[in-house]
């Protein structure tokens, strides 16, 4: 069953890619859906710091890696036109705990999250799995917010596409400073992380609440 799932999968991945080259062509005049969120804190060499006081050369603890310095660092706004903002441009707001966040945190739309999946190990083998924010509203209370002033957007970037941490154990990635670069076509030792579609990642994420229903099933018939 998961075979065939898999199968199905590849060919949505491949045409949801293509469709996110044309979203990504059509939001360019707005503003940026990803990057993290002024105000979100990062774990860095020393401790906790907002996003937005992190600098090209800092230390940042990644996922995968350990310690790790930022090779450049972008700031940009969410929304620059006149007009009211987009409804797939609107940040979700998170509450605490939900992706393992100790306190509240604001996430871009597009911005890609790493969780945790029993749906994705039995899929691809890795219990891990790269997803869009859009794909997480619905789930532990995470819904959109519309915002009612300038959000300041920073996107921090590394040597080698990585996972940081954000707000206490919430993961989200950044990407490569050589992104679209041709020397990334070349680089056979440069890791590189795939964000899955919105479709199937919604699919993973509904795989998440099954889950929390599963425990909380449990634990009432423990009581």
């Amino acid at each position: 069953m998961f075979r065939k799932t898999a199968k199905a999968w590849e060919e949505k991945i491949a045409h949801g890619l293509r469709m996110a080259e044309i979203l990504d062509a059509e939001l360019s005049e707005f503003g940026p859906a990803e990057g993290i969120v002024a105000g979100t804190q990062i774990a860095t060499q020393m401790g906790w710091r907002p996003v937005e006081a992190i600098a090209a050369g800092d230390m940042v603890m990644t996922f995968d890696h350990g310690l790790l310095p930022v090779a450049a660092v972008k700031r940009s706004q969410l929304w620059i036109s006149g007009r009211a903002c987009p409804s797939q441009l609107k940040p979700l707001a998170v509450p605490v705990g939900a992706l393992g966040n100790k306190t509240p945190m604001l996430l871009l739309p597009e911005q890609p999250v790493l969780v945790e999946s029993d749906m994705a190990e039995a899929l691809f083998g890795d219990p891990f799995a790269l997803i869009p924010a859009a794909a997480l509203e619905g789930y532990r209370g995470i819904d959109r917010i519309t915002p009612h002033q300038r959000v300041e957007v920073v996107v921090l970037e590394f040597e080698h596409d990585q996972v940081i941490y954000a707000n206490g154990a919430g993961m989200v990635h950044c990407a490569s400073v050589h992104t679209g670069g041709i020397a990334t076509l070349f680089d056979e030792e440069m890791p590189s992380y795939e964000t899955l579609p919105l479709e199937m990642a919604r699919s993973i994420v509904a795989g998440l609440i099954d889950e929390d229903q599963t425990a909380h099933a449990y634990a009432c018939a423990a009581e």
